[in-house]
This record gives structure tokens, sequence and C-alpha cells, in this order.
């Protein structure tokens, strides 16, 4: 069960996320096709944080237990990250990860980079935005592989969304 409402002040910031990261892919000098679907998916992927189902549904067997997920981002990253460069083409995205050792006293971390402009997007740094953490050292990640076929919670993130990542349909 998620025990977890946010409250005006962090729904506020959730919004302001939403379009600074909309901002930020408008900025990265995609094709308008490419642009069209990575605005597509940072709002699907933003609004599937927020409903308190599909966290259940996603973590269920992850965390098999109540988890107070605290702010609607929180534990999204890798699922969130894979999905949407499994949707927006691998070949454009590399899949980074942040460790306690590179990221000192921090929670693992997953984001992405685009490869043709090495600039970072972190659909879920609101997460730690929200608490006062603002710099994250993006730089410092390891690029790591995403496993196909996936048979994980970014599989199940991207069933429940009803996204074929194989066709890259959206429905």
């Amino acid at each position: 069960m998620i025990s977890h409402m946010m409250n005006q002040r962090e729904r506020l910031f959730y919004d302001k996320t939403t379009y600074a990261l909309l901002s930020t892919i408008n900025h990265m000098g995609l094709k308008p096709k490419e642009l069209d679907d990575a605005s597509f998916y940072i709002k699907l992927l933003r609004m599937a944080f927020t409903d308190s189902t599909i966290k259940q549904c996603v973590f269920l067997d992850e965390r098999n237990k109540e988890w107070d997920f605290g702010y609607d981002s929180t534990g999204f990253c890798y699922a969130a990250s894979v999905v949407f460069a499994m949707a927006n083409g691998l070949n454009n995205w590399n899949l980074l990860y942040l460790d306690g050792e590179r990221w000192h006293g921090a929670t693992p971390h997953f984001y992405l980079q685009h490869k043709k402009t090495g600039n970072f997007l972190d659909i879920t740094y609101d997460q730690f935005a929200i608490k006062g953490i603002t710099s994250v050292p993006y730089e410092k990640g390891k690029r790591v592989p995403i496993k196909i076929p996936l048979e994980n919670i970014a599989a199940k993130f991207a069933y429940i969304l009803d996204i074929n990542l194989k066709t890259k349909e959206r429905k």
C-alpha cells in the first residue's frame, strides 16, 4: 500500500519539473518526430508516477511490503529511463548509473545521456531536488547496458502503460 500523497507545494514543484524536462528536450536539437515522441513519453511517464495503482503494480514484487514513496517520482529512475530510451531509440540514448562511491552517501540512481549532444536527461531528478539536493554529479555516471528482453520493473512499467517497446507503438 502506498501511503503518501503529495502536498500542494510538492505538486507545484512536480509540475514545474515536468515543464523543465520538456524544455530540456526541446533544446537538445532533436528532429521534429523525435521531439514529439520524447515529449509524449515525458508526459506519459510523469503522469504515471502520480498513480498509486501503477506504483503498486510496478513495485509489488520488488518491495513486497508497504513502502512510502515520499514523493511521486521516487523509485522510478531505472524503469522510466529504460522505457524512455527504448521508446525513443536505444541508438539515441545511453543509460547511466551513479552508485554511492561516485555520489557520496546518496542512493543509487539511473538517468540518460543523449548520444548526439551529450546532454543528460534525468526524468526523476525532482525526487532529490525536492529535498534540497541540487548538485547531482551526472558526469561521474557509469554507462550500463539495457538488457533485452526486459524481465524486470521496466518491463512491467511499459506493459502497464501499454507501450509496445518492440514496435514503439503508442496507444
